[in-house]
């Protein structure tokens, strides 16, 4: 079975490693490949490009480290290092991996930025080549909450289905 093209863009600045977690419950369940990418954007003009390099190989060592923590030594995780403007960087990497989904985490916005439209998450949605899943901020749900929804019907006890068939009677 051939493995879904996933692209996680993570920010190692921000610290949120929701998606990761995302990514590493899913990959307990059905293959995937994985690319971890980082984009590295320094807002100073004329920068040495030692600097540049510097930056990149301290970014792809902790982007290592997290997919060695998340998911161990699998093979099916590729990491990438950027350098630009973080929507136009990811938009390419998700073209040039062929990726079938971003999965990114949603940091609250600032009320400019949500009302403008100007947050990195708001451009790539807007210009992604494939589909692009948002996770909440805060989630809210365990992951055996998560389990037990989807469920398949025919594992439903008994009982817990007439509940539900009374409650959606009812309603």
């Amino acid at each position: 079975m051939n493995g879904k093209r996933i692209l996680i863009p993570v920010n190692l600045l921000k610290g949120s490693f929701d998606a990761l977690q995302f990514a590493q419950g899913l990959a307990d369940e059905v293959p995937i490949h994985l690319t971890l990418l980082n984009v590295v954007n320094l807002n100073v003009v004329q920068l040495e490009s030692r600097i540049y390099d510097e930056v990149c190989a301290e970014s792809e060592a902790a982007l290592e480290k997290l997919a060695k923590h998340f998911f161990g030594d699998s093979l099916s995780v590729h990491i990438n290092v950027r350098v630009g403007r973080p929507h136009e960087e990811i938009v390419a990497e998700a073209g040039a991996e062929s990726s079938e989904l971003i999965i990114m985490a949603g940091p609250k916005p600032s009320r400019w930025k949500r009302l403008l439209g100007l947050g990195t998450i708001e451009r790539v949605v807007r210009s992604a080549p494939c589909p692009t899943l948002v996770l909440p901020r805060a989630w809210k749900i365990t992951p055996e909450q998560y389990r037990q929804a989807v469920r398949p019907w025919n594992n439903v006890q008994p009982h817990a289905a007439w509940q539900l068939n009374a409650v959606l009677t009812h309603a």
